[in-house]
């Protein structure tokens, strides 16, 4: 059944976007085909549903679709166009920067993702730019701070090895991890020619914030300070932000409204309840017992990244696949003469966070700014949902290799 499971979720994607369809209504529709088969009651279909992600889009959406509605983002956007002036190449770079700066310093990057990737695509969009491209390199910095020893990820790893009588990861995790992560920003950087950003800078004319954009502003600002300040739900603190804008009567309520991207949200959400099916009957694990029977000294570390970059794509890094696999590695040391633990334990955590997958909250998120407040044809959405998983693959792909060829032992970390 874990091979059946596998085969229809694969297949629930290729279907939708070859006949573009949305993938969210094919993954739910043959949820049911999936439950039937293997005899799991209808009701279990529901538990599958991703409360807390459907949440995070939606009251984040809300809240930055009033925005978008008065015209607050576009303001700012003119406004960090114009600040960086004749620099306009380095865009791309300051928003990699700030967001890799806020996740390294404590909140890691779950509260940092969505501010970065709202702002990184938004201002995509403005300059008719890839979203991948911006909303990649928001990404790549704010997974890249969360390995930092202050952050949730880098605390997660060396609690866990800690408990296994192992210590002193903490900065090998960082800055090996943010050695390779610079290699993905460079990539995206140059497949997207973000050097050609120069060729769009206009004129300079003065920016001003209206009354509404004001108190959005303001809001905004709140709305950074409790996500990353105070740990509060980025979704939770959407939804309440929306509700003192609609009732200062910042924006249009109706407006802002129609302006979520509810085909993303459906695609997301019903992706994710086939895949807690195809979990729960054993298919994810399938693929990464393939895998693991390919094991030597020379491919251990490879293989473990693979794994873990692969089950990350449809579950947590930091709740699932870290907790999941990094106890293992000290077993994998043990069984195969000449593999480092260490090794083991980089290879898994920054696979495992490093994603651009449509199906992960930061591949979701760059969906959903990304179609917010416009009308997206079926193959624009798919194009964008295919080059995120694209690109994902080819990171983890790439990762692995180095890790094969021994990247973890090429730098001395002192």
């Amino acid at each position: 059944m874990a091979s059946v499971s596998l085969f229809i979720l694969i297949g629930s994607i290729v279907l939708g976007i070859w006949r573009r369809i949305n993938v969210g209504v094919i993954a739910v529709g043959m949820s049911l085909v999936v439950a039937e088969i293997a005899g799991i009651p209808s009701k279990q279909i529901y538990g599958g549903f991703p409360t807390k992600l459907f949440v995070t889009l939606l009251g984040s959406m809300l809240f930055f679709s009033l925005l978008q509605k008065n015209k607050t983002l576009e303001v700012i956007s003119d406004f960090t166009v114009q600040s960086i002036d004749k620099h306009l190449f380095l865009l791309p770079f300051v928003v990699y920067l700030l967001a890799f700066i806020l996740s390294a310093v404590g909140p890691g990057a779950i509260p940092v993702l969505p501010i970065a990737i709202i702002i990184g695509v938004t201002l995509a969009k403005q300059l008719d730019i890839s979203p991948v491209l911006m909303g990649g390199l928001a990404t790549l910095g704010a997974v890249g701070g969360t390995l930092s020893p202050l952050a949730l990820t880098g605390i997660i790893v060396q609690e866990m090895l800690t408990e296994q009588g192992i210590a002193g990861m903490e900065a090998d995790l960082f800055i090996k991890g943010t050695i390779i992560n610079l290699v993905s920003v460079i990539s995206l950087y140059i497949f997207y020619k973000g050097y050609t950003l120069k060729a769009l800078v206009q004129e300079k004319q003065r920016i001003t914030f209206n009354k509404n954009q004001k108190i959005s502003v303001v809001l905004l600002m709140f709305l950074v300070i409790m996500v990353i300040g105070f740990n509060f739900d980025v979704g939770l603190v959407g939804f309440f932000l929306a509700m003192v804008l609609l009732a200062v009567k910042g924006s249009d309520e109706k407006n802002g409204i129609s302006q979520i991207p509810w085909s993303v949200i459906i695609m997301v959400c019903g992706v994710n309840v086939l895949m807690t099916l195809v979990q729960k009957l054993g298919g994810v694990k399938l693929l990464a017992n393939f895998l693991a029977n390919f094991m030597s000294e020379q491919s251990a570390a490879a293989i473990m990244a693979l794994t873990g970059g692969i089950m990350s794509q449809f579950s947590s890094a930091n709740g699932v696949v870290i907790p999941t696999l990094v106890p293992t590695a000290t077993d994998i040391a043990l069984m195969i003469p000449g593999v480092s633990v260490h090794e083991l334990v980089f290879a898994i955590t920054f696979a495992a966070v490093v994603t651009l997958s449509p199906l992960s909250t930061a591949g979701s998120l760059i969906m959903a700014t990304y179609t917010q407040g416009e009308e997206k044809s079926p193959r624009e959405i798919n194009r964008l949902f295919t080059s995120l998983f694209v690109w994902t693959f080819v990171m983890l792909i790439g990762f692995a290799l180095v890790c094969g060829l021994g990247y973890y032992n090429w730098i001395s970390i002192w």
